[in-house]
């Protein structure tokens, strides 16, 4: 994305091309699950011994004629690890999908959860855990019934623990297809643009532990490896003080995020996001890693959906249509890798274009046609002309801006559901400006930015970005957002653009109390077309609550008592029009190819 053109535009944006039939690629049908050519399946538990003595639980399901035994033959094996249970909730595909198709089943608890030894002091996505997989893989591509082909699927953490496992580079892994995971688990997950995000550090790795606790072998034979790997485990919630005890991007965030080794992993990925996920930003940023791999097939494939899918019970409201199968999609990516079996020619990137209720196609992402354009701030307006002499604009910051957004898309990542709100219930908050409506249909597809140069009477302040869509009858749909601390303002030269800001988040900085800065805000990337007569929106606010944190935390895990909250002061926020502008992805017409 670099060498960006950045320009002027008025209002009305850009004339929108139709999008494409749902899941098709040029000339090819969409992804369709294949006949079972096996009529049962059969189970068994296994323990597997890692490199350092730990004994990790697994579950295989085989293809079979009868029900009673495995099939005979030799197959390849899809491999999934979950601190969910294996047999609970395990965010993992139907390990009856595969084995009625001609593969094998792995499920296996992570050490420290179900029915695996170990314990969780070295936290979850750690090297350690990575190592394991590596020591996973080798296991069951070397069973006298495996064709020496493993292949990895699953959602969330089980979709982390692909990308750490490839990076091990173990030889028998053939394939992987990660869906709605993190790449950097600082800033898809901790905080967002400096700023903690409560949805993740409270609920989620607050409560990660217990579905895996609940789930432990259940057969007689592996009854005692159960009870002696629950002896001295970290009881579930523990694990939250070693996030907590880092408010600043550190080694800790990076040994456990994938993209600071994505180099390493040199097999085929397909990876599968949603535009709604509380970890969005993780699948673009992933992609754009991988596709620099010369040789090795790399595909980013985004639906419309949240982090646990579209409609109830955790996204009742969000239920769009014409959307693809998952499951056909990742079955046909890893037969195609396993197998060798013959598949059409599909994209690089597929993704869905929210408002127009297809799919579209493209060699890049951002698709090569996209061109960026800057939307000039002024007195309630977006994209019109800048008046010479253009002044300023301020508001207080209010600790009740936020709450309307209290089932945001973030705490579908835990265990709260996504509930989109009407806009308009924000509209007290901060500054608005809007664009005129639209003659044409518009297209923004791909990451954005807010550049903005702004002052406060704090020493440090958050700034967040909502964009929404406003239909003629006023009201004002969500599309995505962006935050940023201003004491985290520093960029790194080297990993930024324009139109994707990359802040260092290690040094935090305060402000000097009306002094004014500049600002690069980064704004979650989205693909989304607005109907002729619609208005783009953008809502400038400084609380977010409950998803964010308005201040900051000092946490000493050995010294619980020392811990220390300091909110945000109330203070009154000032942006200088004429050097602020959002810098949006405008699609031209014709299409995104």
């Amino acid at each position: 994305m670099s060498g960006l053109r950045v320009g002027i535009v008025g209002a009305v944006l850009v004339l929108a091309g139709s999008a494409a039939p749902a899941g098709a690629a040029a000339g090819a049908p969409p992804p369709k699950l294949p006949a079972p050519t096996f009529p049962k399946t059969v189970a068994r538990e296994v323990l597997v011994t890692a490199d350092d003595g730990t004994e990790l639980a697994g579950t295989l399901t085989f293809p079979s004629a009868d029900g009673k035994a495995p099939a005979s033959g030799r197959f390849p094996v899809v491999l999934s690890m979950t601190p969910y249970g294996r047999d609970g909730v395990c965010s993992c595909p139907s390990p009856a999908m595969f084995a009625t198709r001609g593969m094998v089943s792995a499920v296996f608890d992570v050490r420290g959860t179900g029915g695996s030894g170990g314990n969780l002091d070295a936290n979850y996505f750690s090297p350690r855990e990575a190592r394991d997989g590596y020591d996973l893989v080798e296991y069951l591509g070397t069973r006298r019934w495996s064709t020496g082909k493993v292949g990895m699927a699953g959602g969330s953490y089980v979709g982390i623990t692909q990308y750490l496992t490839a990076e091990q580079q173990p030889p028998h892994l053939a394939a992987i297809a990660p869906q709605v995971a993190l790449s950097d688990l600082y800033r898809d997950g901790f905080a967002h643009g400096g700023i903690p995000n409560l949805f993740f550090d409270l609920q989620y790795i607050g409560v990660q532990g217990i579905p895996g606790a609940l789930t432990p072998n259940s057969d007689p034979a592996l009854l005692q490896a159960t009870l002696e790997a629950k002896l001295g485990q970290s009881p579930p919630g523990a694990i939250a003080f070693d996030y907590l005890a880092r408010p600043n991007d550190d080694r800790f965030y990076h040994e456990r995020s994938p993209i600071y080794r994505a180099r390493k992993i040199q097999v085929p990925v397909l990876d599968i996001g949603e535009w709604h996920d509380g970890l969005l930003r993780g699948e673009p940023e992933m992609y754009r890693a991988l596709s620099k791999r010369p040789g090795v097939e790399t595909r980013l494939y985004m639906d419309p959906c949240t982090h646990k899918g579209c409609g109830a019970p955790f996204a009742p409201f969000t239920n769009p249509p014409n959307v693809g199968d998952n499951a056909a999609l990742i079955f046909e990516f890893l037969d195609h890798h396993l197998r060798g079996t013959s598949i059409p020619n599909r994209p690089n990137v597929t993704y869905y274009l929210q408002g127009a209720g297809g799919y579209e196609h493209a060699s890049t992402w951002p698709p090569p046609r996209t061109r960026y354009r800057n939307l000039a701030l002024g007195a309630g307006t977006l994209g019109g002309r800048a008046a010479e002499g253009a002044g300023s604009e301020s508001y207080v910051s209010d600790p009740a801006a936020g709450f309307a957004n209290a089932f945001a898309q973030y705490g579908t990542v835990a265990i709260t559901p996504y509930l989109p709100l009407d806009q308009r219930l924000e509209g007290a908050h901060g500054l608005t400006f809007r664009t005129a409506p639209a003659k044409r249909a518009q297209r923004l597809v791909g990451p954005l930015a807010l550049h903005l140069d702004a002052a406060s009477t704090a020493t440090d302040t958050d700034w967040y970005v909502k964009l929404a869509d406003v239909a003629p009858d006023g009201s004002e749909s969500i599309i995505t957002d962006g935050a940023l601390r201003a004491s985290h303002r520093a960029l790194d030269p080297r990993k930024s653009t324009p139109a994707r800001p990359y802040h260092t988040h290690t040094n935090p900085q305060p402000i000097e109390p009306g002094r004014f800065y500049p600002y690069a805000i980064e704004i979650w990337p989205t693909a989304y077309e607005l109907a002729p007569g619609h208005r783009l929106q953008l809502r400038l606010t400084s609380s977010d609550l409950p998803t964010h944190l308005p201040g900051s935390f000092q946490i000493d895990r050995d010294n619980p008592a020392a811990t220390s909250i300091s909110l945000n002061p109330p203070a009154t926020n000032t942006v200088r029009l004429r050097r602020s502008y959002l810098l949006a992805p405008l699609e031209p017409a014709g299409g995104s190819r």
